[in-house]
């Protein structure tokens, strides 16, 4: 039992020393800033200068605000999530982050991993459509604002509905919005027009092949259509977990010790 006892605390400081770690070391590579991507000027905002902005001002209107932290989510995060990045952008959850996603990872052999947490996803930086949409979802239900996540034949926006009743859909992805809700535009998907008449804007010169104004209009019809869903529950949990269990590896150790004394 006492080599047993010496094994747990040790794995349990070096737990420990894992988590501590991550507290100094950061999701978002440098190189962010500098990689090709599909969009124009794709990001734009550091991370220091996201978590500055990312709150709701007092008496910040709700769509103001829905509005304007959309934009944040468009300007800090890149649309990148190509398999030779994996390692560089930590598509994957690297251990020092938070070893039991990371183990999870590696137990269901999940190649990437998209954040629930949209502090995590936006300090990372990098992802296709829905990794903008779950932070953006996560971070105005973080302010008191609905906000479901919508799959339109592959594409994900963020349906908003405000304490008036009234809704939005955003598409922090693209950088757009539509002052209607999901299930309007579906019934008319002409209304989304006006609001992506510039989508061909969006995309870098060396992109030639993209969705134009015409397909995204075509998207918000109502044919397969459907709410997305992303459980939190398991992410967060892990989060608290990954300092408990360390803690409770060295109890055994250190209780025999106060015995001692």
């Amino acid at each position: 039992m006492k080599t047993v006892r010496l094994l747990l605390f040790i794995l349990g400081l070096l737990l420990l020393g894992l988590n501590i770690t991550g507290l100094f070391k950061s999701l978002r590579d440098e190189d962010l800033y500098s990689e090709i991507t599909p969009y124009k000027n794709d990001i734009s905002i550091r991370f220091e200068e996201a978590k500055k902005q990312w709150g709701r001002k007092d008496g910040e209107p709700e769509k103001e605000y829905a509005l304007r932290a959309s934009t944040l989510v468009n300007n800090a995060m890149a649309h990148y999530w190509r398999d030779e990045g994996i390692k560089k952008y930590y598509m994957q959850v690297p251990v020092w982050e938070n070893y039991i996603l990371s183990l999870k990872q590696l137990v269901t052999g999940a190649e990437k991993y998209e954040f629930r947490n949209y502090k995590k996803a936006i300090e990372r930086g990098v992802g296709i459509c829905s990794q903008p949409c779950i932070a953006l979802k996560y971070l105005l239900n973080d302010n008191g604002i609905k906000a479901d996540l919508w799959d339109i034949r592959g594409h994900i926006v963020v349906d908003v509905t405000f304490g008036d009743g009234t809704k939005y859909t955003l598409d922090p992805d693209y950088g757009q919005y539509v002052p209607f809700g999901i299930e309007e535009i579906q019934e008319n998907p002409e209304l989304a027009r006006k609001w992506y008449a510039d989508q061909d804007d969006v995309y870098a010169a060396h992109l030639k092949k993209h969705k134009h104004t015409d397909d995204i209009v075509e998207m918000y019809g109502k044919d397969g259509n459907h709410l997305y869903y992303m459980k939190t529950g398991f992410e967060d949990f892990s989060y608290i977990a990954i300092w408990i269990f360390p803690i409770l590896l060295l109890l055994p150790y250190l209780l025999k010790l106060v015995k001692k004394q």
